[in-house]
């Protein structure tokens, strides 16, 4: 039993999933260690790709053979004329893209070390790039069977949520940001996976497990957390459930957690209990660290299988 609302047949929606938030242009670069500050460091890589949480979740789907849609915003600058491409790339429709005139597109600089794939990352977003509550197209919410919001533009978000559940989608989130609304929005999710701290941070709780007891209080079915190469955790119904992380070959953790849950949205979508998604969704994040940014290594479904067989679950 996965204890989450029923989602609705494929044959319904034209759509499996549509997510919802952030796109960037990444700008990677590979160094041989941490620079000192002041200093100058000779770089071994350097490559742009696209980024973003809900944008790089959406095409981890759309590498798994699913039917996804994306919703967000970009600039008309040259970043924003890649937005689109790059989601196309990886088999995304990105019929929710909004291009907002005059402004400009979230950047992101990421310094990768290459001893251990941990990144830096200094980021730049024009606020006036930002997706409106009046923006959403309830048409394309409407088509999907699951919508995945990453909390940015919150006051969309909590629109978009609400629209969702009056068109019988199950709703997941990637809670990282704690904002005015944020509570609203869980309260309308039926899956919530924060970063490692989120739940304590967002109710000032220190114990982790209280502050999941507090987090699935707000309503949603499955409430968890990733705790990065250490695997993730999830309460459902009172029941921990915790699934170590895979060891890979880790070239750069840029978008690790946001094909986490792009993982965790694929195995809901195969029906699977909360323990066997929480090791898919971390399989499918540990292959993905091995190529340099959040896009380099998606694993289609086979890949994913096949990573999956040749490392047998741990408890």
């Amino acid at each position: 039993m996965t204890n989450l609302p029923a989602v609705p047949p494929s044959e319904e929606r034209s759509r499996d999933v549509l997510c919802l938030g952030l796109n960037a242009a990444d700008h990677l670069c590979l160094i041989p260690h941490r620079p000192e500050w002041g200093g100058k460091l000779r770089m071994k890589t350097l490559t742009t790709m696209g980024g973003g949480q809900a944008a790089t979740a959406a095409c981890a789907l759309g590498r798994l053979g699913w039917r996804v849609a994306y919703a967000g915003v970009c600039g008309d600058d040259d970043p924003g004329r890649q937005a689109g491409p790059w989601l196309r790339e990886c088999g995304v429709d990105p019929a929710g893209l909004l291009v907002r005139p005059g402004t400009g597109s979230q950047q992101a600089f990421i310094m990768v070390e290459e001893r251990s794939g941990e990144r830096t990352i200094i980021w730049t977003r024009d606020e006036a790039c930002r997706l409106e509550p009046e923006d959403l197209d309830e048409k394309l919410i409407a088509s999907a069977r699951v919508l995945h919001l990453d909390g940015h533009f919150w006051q969309a978000s909590i629109a978009a949520a609400r629209l969702a559940k009056a068109h019988g989608l199950l709703v997941s989130l990637d809670a990282e940001r704690i904002f005015a609304g944020t509570e609203e929005l869980i309260s309308l999710c039926d899956v919530v996976m924060g970063c490692e701290d989120f739940a304590q941070r967002l109710f000032g709780i220190e114990n982790p497990e209280r502050a999941l007891g507090r987090l699935a209080g707000l309503g949603p079915a499955w409430v968890g957390r990733t705790l990065g190469r250490g695997g993730a955790e999830m309460l459902v119904e009172g029941r921990r459930y915790f699934a170590p992380g895979f060891a890979v070959d880790t070239v750069d953790t840029t978008g690790a957690g946001d094909v986490f849950h792009a993982g965790l949205v694929h195995a809901i979508l195969l029906g699977q209990d909360p323990g066997t998604a929480l090791t898919t969704a971390n399989a499918l994040a540990a292959i993905s660290t091995t190529g340099l940014g959040g896009r380099a290594a998606l694993a289609t479904r086979p890949q994913l299988e096949a990573f999956l067989a040749s490392h047998p679950r741990r408890a």
